[in-house]
């Protein structure tokens, strides 16, 4: 065109250039400067315009009054609104009410329904002459369901004065083709590029009338090998790639002898590749003839083209981003993505990132995974869970969170608020709830400090979230009023201390389109029936994610490498670069699969004036063809396996192996493969020992517990990680309450029990049995938020006590002494002490002391007891003996060691008694206290290390510092040190 338009200025403006896509118009924009050169007077470019749309503002550039005629377009988001809502309305016998979710889910499946019946020039009252006696019944209520929806919708637009989508879109067509054919313009237009894979008839009359121009001209692709003897063979078959094409060139009453050649072809593929891909995807009818075998140049048809089979998807994201990488190493090489699998798009722009390349996305990013669409999306999932802790905090750590306060303070009180209150089990509902759970595990002045910090967070939650926090509860609800209270919610939550919420929440590339999406959704909304509030977060996250989020996309194309791009099937079209991949060519993917949709069987769309479904895997093979056969460099990549199953190679790639393979010329592969498995190659681990931190005697403890000396025994690295590193294991975040809460409950139980019966005679049978009762019903207070487990719990403390009582009633002690604390010095120096608390203390009527240890799981054996390898009960003894424990009555001995297992099951409890004579307790306390003694000197005042685990068969494995202590990488294998 530079060349025929010579010196005149103006020539080119006057020019107008149609192209199947938006990108397609700024590629050409841009091939237009670069072949004009950098030395070029200025000039006027030639309108170039995307056929897919014909907008008010294409109107008036093409002098088109007939566009401004037309009625508006209904507004996507307001069209699913409404469609969800004619769903609703139905009667349950022909597939309503579902729930909003469901409803807006099933309109977006309808928008694809309308705009294909529109686009095809499909009678949507034909629907009725469908015959539905003969199909199956299901079918038969789909179709009624269908006319029902269909009537209404229809009624809805006529009534708004509005066109649907697809609709307006054929208008829009049918008008220019009008408008020219009864005023055709004088000055070029070239029409190119559209139909390679088929087209829908409004725009084949439209080109027809472009062609029939005095100064039009239609450009289509060029075929790889010379298309008359195999016309009919092609058109027939819908899977070909160039049958649309031909079902095209049909349509325009011409034929492949008509084509002529564009005056100017660059040429950047070898034309031998070209020929070989169209003779490896010729229909079935030409692979007879004998034209080829003699003038096959292999070395042209195979330079440039490679594949990778990569062994799964994450290795084939990596193998395509170095392949992409590598070109960036060729000084303005360009490089490029076309993939119809979404997955691997992200897959490959994460692993591009690794190496500093943003990549230039053609789809963006769906507005439900940007910032600020993930952030609304967590303020109504807090909500509707009730402010649970894995919600919550989701939210709160947000990027966006901020609550009015600056980010560093916010995110201090959040973690303050996770640690302190929200591990464990979950609070009551609600921020109610959250803030009693507060008040109760930060109460007194001891924790003063704590409830200073978490408060104000508290007091921010409940301003951001006010009325909107109690919606969970509330009787049915707008949409539209639920959507602006998430909304107000949501920017109150964004605000800082130096800056609006709103102006953080919108901000930027990818608050741009959220903030033009929500207001296109809030009067959209006001279409849909009230709905119960705890249906909200699904039916927002579907008006989040449905089908409209595709044309509004958040990108990250600013600021993109200008030499790398990920692309689409659409958007790849008309696109040219020095190396090209073509992802996830396999059956399924690339091609997509035949599935006729939800509403219309293939009979019903044959009938109803559909194309075959089949005629979308010859537009993909197109779209394969074409870049396979034009782009300089091509890399036909797959994987495997996907999500764990075997995968199918694509058609056409299994076509061009099998030509190939019958000529004894393999595909070549790409080495990217190898480089993606030599990136992340980990050399063989080597040998690990041990750990054995050795700290200076001034940090090791001058104290230590009698259940510690257990740990110091087994695990010397428990102790040093839990004593001398401070480091406790976090409760899990809304953790269920087990065995450890269970424990808790039942000592406190049997200490209250105990401490009522404390100084009295035994009351009998009855009456302890209710003064336990009331004991665990205390016990089990701090437990009501989980009302199905209180009553499994109850049952077994039930249980427990009339085993307790039936015990005890037998040979009742004359005095019980609960959690006795005391301290005991161990003769060293400098002095370590030893301390304890013991379950309970009896004192019996032959004036004997029984030494009592309450346990819910398995009882320690009296052997690993006697031998010191379990030593609580022994050292208590030895307490006791020293005059260690205040409270137990002096001059009387320990005569009786017992366990008691208190589980309220089957077996509701189990006693076990270690020893019951004077001496055999005072030798075991003897032992005990000596063994103690000497591990107090040689880990807690001498410079010995905390090994791990140094008897792994005498020890359990998977502490809660086994992580910290590298276990899994030393301890496979070792038995002993």
């Amino acid at each position: 065109m530079l060349r025929e338009v010579g010196d005149d200025p103006l020539a080119l403006a006057r020019a107008t250039i149609l192209l199947p896509t938006r990108r397609a118009a700024r590629a050409l924009h841009g091939a237009f400067l670069q072949a004009a050169g950098s030395g070029a007077p200025a000039m006027l470019l030639p309108r170039m315009r995307a056929l897919a749309g014909l907008s008010v503002e294409d109107a008036e550039d093409l002098a088109l009054p007939g566009l401004l005629a037309l009625p508006p377009a209904v507004e996507p988001a307001r069209r699913l609104a409404v469609l969800a809502a004619c769903v609703l309305r139905l009667p349950a016998h022909l597939g309503g009410p579902g729930t909003p979710p469901q409803a807006w889910a099933m309109a977006a499946e309808l928008a694809r329904l309308l705009d294909e019946i529109a686009l095809e020039d499909a009678d949507p009252a034909r629907l009725a002459s469908l015959v539905p006696e003969n199909f199956a019944t299901h079918w038969q209520v789909t179709l009624r369901f269908l006319e029902a929806v269909l009537a209404d919708w229809q009624g809805w637009l006529a009534g708004q004065g509005l066109l649907d989508i697809g609709a307006r879109r054929v208008a829009a067509l049918r008008v220019q083709t009008a408008a020219w054919a009864a005023d055709p313009p004088q000055d070029p237009v070239i029409a190119a590029g559209i139909g390679a894979g088929g087209t829908i008839p409004a725009a084949v009359a439209f080109l027809a009338m472009v062609a029939r121009l005095p100064r039009g001209e239609v450009v289509l692709h060029g075929a790889p090998e010379p298309l008359p003897a195999l016309e009919d063979a092609i058109r027939a078959a819908p899977t070909h790639p160039l049958s649309g094409q031909a079902r095209l060139l049909a349509a325009l009453g011409a034929t492949a002898g008509d084509l002529r050649p564009w005056p100017v072809v660059v040429a950047t593929a070898p034309e031998a590749r070209a020929r070989l891909l169209g003779l490896a995807l010729r229909p079935a009818e030409g692979l007879a003839l004998p034209d080829w075998r003699d003038r096959a140049d292999w070395g042209a048809a195979l330079a440039g083209l490679s594949t990778i089979a990569a062994p799964d998807a994450q290795a084939e994201a990596v193998a395509i981003a170095l392949a992409l990488r590598e070109t960036l190493e060729t000084p303005g090489a360009t490089a490029a993505l076309v993939t119809a699998d979404r997955d691997l798009a992200r897959r490959v722009s994460a692993e591009l990132l690794r190496f500093g390349v943003v990549a230039d996305d053609s789809a963006g990013q769906p507005l439900a995974e940007t910032e600020g669409g993930a952030f609304l999306r967590l303020v109504a999932r807090a909500v509707a869970e009730d402010f649970a802790p894995v919600p919550l905090l989701s939210l709160l750590k947000h990027p966006l969170a901020a609550g009015g306060m600056s980010r560093l303070d916010w995110i201090a009180m959040v973690r303050a608020l996770e640690i302190w209150v929200l591990r464990g089990a979950r609070p009551a509902p609600g921020l109610a709830g959250l803030r009693a759970a507060a008040q109760a595990s930060l109460a007194g002045e001891a924790r003063a400090e704590r409830w200073a910090q978490v408060q104000p967070l508290l007091a921010a939650l409940d301003r951001c979230f006010a009325g909107f926090d109690r919606l969970p509860h509330a009787p049915e609800r707008e949409p539209a009023e639920l959507l602006a209270a998430q909304m107000a919610t949501a920017e109150a939550l964004a605000a800082t201390d130096d800056r609006e919420g709103g102006l953080r929440l919108y901000a930027g590339e990818e608050g741009e389109p959220l903030a033009l999406h929500l207001a296109a959704l809030e009067p959209a909304m006001a279409a849909l029936p009230p709905i119960a509030p705890s249906a909200w977060p699904s039916l927002f996250d579907a008006a989040l994610e449905g089908p409209l989020a595709p044309a509004i996309r958040a990108t990250r194309g600013r600021g993109a490498h200008p030499r790398v791009a990920i692309l689409g099937l659409l958007e790849s079209r008309l696109q040219r670069f020095d190396r090209v991949v073509l992802g996830a060519l396999e059956e399924g993917l690339w091609p997509a699969g035949t599935d006729p949709g939800p509403w219309l069987s293939r009979p019903m769309r044959r009938d109803f004036g559909l194309p075959e479904v089949e005629a979308r895997i010859g537009r993909q093979a197109a779209d394969f063809l074409l870049l396979a056969a034009s782009c300089t460099e091509v890399v036909l990549s797959r994987a495997q396996k996907r999500g764990g199953a075997p995968t199918q190679p694509a058609r056409w790639l299994t076509r061009l192996a099998t030509f190939l393979g019958g000529q004894g010329q393999p595909l070549p592969e790409h080495p990217a493969a190898a480089w993606a498995e030599a990136l992340d190659r980990q050399p063989p681990p080597g040998a690990f020992a041990r750990p054995a931190p050795n700290p200076p005697l001034h940090a090791r403890p001058d104290t230590i517990s009698v259940t510690e000396v257990e740990a110091l025994i087994a695990d010397p690295y428990a102790f040093y990680a839990r004593r001398i590193l401070k480091l406790r294991r976090l409760d899990d975040l809304d953790a269920d309450l087990g065995a450890q809460d269970f424990g808790i409950a039942v000592h406190a139980a049997m200490a209250d029990w105990a401490r009522r019966l404390h100084g009295q005679p035994w009351p009998g049978a009855e009456v302890a049995r209710a003064l336990f009762a009331e004991a665990a019903a205390r016990a089990l207070e701090p437990y009501a938020v989980r009302p199905a487990l209180l009553a499994f719990w109850q049952a077994r403390l039930a249980r427990i006590g009339d085993w307790v009582v039936a015990i005890e009633d037998a040979a009742p002690p004359s005095l019980r002494l609960p959690e006795l604390a005391g301290r005991l010095s161990l003769g060293l120096s400098p002095p370590v002490t030893l301390t304890g608390r013991a379950d309970r203390v009896d004192l019996l009527p032959g004036g004997g002391l029984a030494l009592l240890d309450f346990k819910t799981g398995a009882l320690p054996g009296n052997k690993a007891v006697a031998e010191g390898h379990k030593p609580q009960l022994p050292l208590e003894a030895a307490m006791i003996g020293a005059d260690a424990l205040p409270g137990v009555p002096p001059g009387h001995l320990v005569t009786r060691l017992e366990y008691r297992r208190l589980s309220g099951g089957g077996e509701p409890g189990e006693l076990r008694v270690p020893a019951d004579t004077v001496e055999k307790i005072e030798a075991m306390a003897a032992h005990a206290l000596d063994q103690t003694r000497e591990l107090a000197r040689r880990f807690l005042r001498a410079r010995t290390a905390f090994l791990a685990r140094p008897h792994p068969k005498r020890s359990a494995m998977g502490s809660d510092y086994a992580h910290l202590s590298r276990e899994d990488e030393w301890g496979e294998g070792d038995d002993e040190a």
